[in-house]
């Protein structure tokens, strides 16, 4: 899922997938699964509502390698509601702020990959 008014300034392409991760923020640890994602960012569902512009630690739990910690920023918030309008989980684009030469190599290699 990509937000219809991002997608066209989009600076690198997305893929889907689906991994877990972990967010360190000031309130503490929260839980989400990645949807999608490229060398600059993410787009990543979860249960709680983080603010925009808010800065967290990111850990992306990938299956075959360590752990990625990337430093990222809430960009934008996507709050769907369900048909009885009961909200459904939190979805959140993210902007990297600070991400290791060797996880961006990961990254961008994954992109291209599946692109």
């Amino acid at each position: 899922m990509s937000s219809p008014n991002f997608a066209h300034r989009r600076k690198h392409p997305r893929v889907d997938v689906e991994w877990p991760v972990t967010m360190m923020t000031p309130e503490g640890e929260m839980d989400g699964t990645i949807a999608n994602i490229s060398a600059g960012g993410a787009y990543i569902r979860c249960g709680t509502l983080l603010s925009k512009n808010d800065l967290f630690i990111l850990a992306i739990l990938i299956q075959d390698r360590e752990e990625c910690w990337i430093g990222a920023e809430v960009i934008w918030i996507d709050i769907p509601l369900s048909p009885d309008a009961e909200p459904i989980p939190v979805g959140m684009g993210i902007r990297f702020t600070n991400i290791s030469a060797e996880d961006l190599r990961f990254l961008t290699d994954t992109v291209a990959q599946y692109s």
